[in-house]
């Protein structure tokens, strides 16, 4: 199911409205850092969620310094984001490296990796994702070693998917589940190809295999809610037998069940991280991400994130 909002900052009383508009970029798991003085601030925040967990934000405001505020998680890092300039001028600073970015160009990196801010120094609109690895999962060799960059978007493959994530900009309110999915599966093919220059990339022995493997990914994300899920239930959907499901998930170096009940803590991780969910329990959480036994969610949990769910919700909420 997608979930989609929209936020706008202009209230008129000025103290309301950054108020507003830092509650909204927290929901996005941004910051607003910096705002340059005499300016009034404004803003709009329009979200849309696809059924593979692809997150699509639209931003659009008056001149201030944003940065991602993911934890720092150097050997964890879950998903690839990418920021596409739409309007105005803008610079980005990775770690100690600054570089100007023009319309069309896109940046990249590894959530929680870089330290990465992007200075808008005019009224901007930029069209952000965060692309969970899952969803080319084992196709980049190694996702760690996606480091913050720029994809020029004026010629080659990288303009096709600055053309491409414009127009899904121009639409994104307008999405549904159903029309997700070619976006879905037109971005990974873009995505892939645009970092394959800038990363060792590992493709399936037989493309046809790629494309069957994203398909069964896409019909798990569409029912991790159902706790009766399972590899028959899969192989059916996908017209498929659990044979040969099992075949494509062991050349992407995967099984069923591993990568199943991945998606699931992944998801209840970030529902846990947002105090959007914090009047949900814990038991509310992990029954609608799939699982029916809370007792093995959360050994589940602390086997894969180091720590219990009730100290990792505890951490990352009180430091909000």
């Amino acid at each position: 199911m997608n979930e989609a909002w929209k936020i706008v900052a202009d209230d008129p009383d000025p103290a309301q409205r950054d108020a507003n508009w830092h509650a909204a970029l927290q929901r996005v798991f941004l910051s607003m850092v910096e705002q340059p003085g005499g300016t009034q601030l404004h803003g709009e925040v329009s979200y849309n969620r696809s059924p593979l967990g692809i997150e699509f934000v639209r931003l659009a405001g008056s001149p201030q310094v944003i940065i991602g505020d993911y934890p720092s998680q150097p050997n964890q890092s879950e998903s690839i984001w990418l920021a596409l300039a739409l309007e105005g001028d803008a610079t980005l600073t990775i770690d100690d490296n600054k570089a100007d970015l023009s319309p069309g160009d896109i940046l990249y990196g590894s959530t929680g990796v870089n330290h990465a801010a992007l200075h808008l120094s005019s009224d901007f609109r930029v069209l952000t994702l965060e692309v969970p690895h899952a969803i080319f999962y084992k196709r980049l060799l190694n996702p760690l070693s996606i480091r913050a960059g720029t994809l020029s978007g004026q010629s080659g493959i990288g303009k096709l998917l600055s053309d491409f994530l414009c127009s899904v900009s121009g639409e994104l309110e307008g999405l549904t589940p159903a029309s997700f999915h070619p976006v879905e599966m037109s971005l990974s093919e873009l995505l892939i190809y645009s970092l394959a220059e800038q990363t060792t990339v590992n493709t399936f022995r037989d493309p046809g295999h790629a494309q069957h493997f994203r398909e069964i990914c896409h019909s798990i994300e569409l029912n991790l809610g159902d706790p009766e899920l399972n590899l028959p239930k899969i192989a059916e959907l996908n017209n498929a037998s659990v044979r040969y499901v099992q075949k494509i998930f062991k050349e992407a170096e995967l099984s069923f069940n591993q990568y199943l009940r991945r998606r699931r803590l992944e998801l209840c991780k970030r529902d846990m991280s947002s105090q959007v969910n914090a009047g949900l329990s814990i038991s509310e959480i992990c029954y609608r991400r799939g699982f029916n036994d809370l007792a093995y969610f959360s050994r589940a949990f602390s086997a894969e994130f180091g720590m219990s769910p009730r100290a990792f919700r505890s951490r990352k909420l009180d430091s909000q």
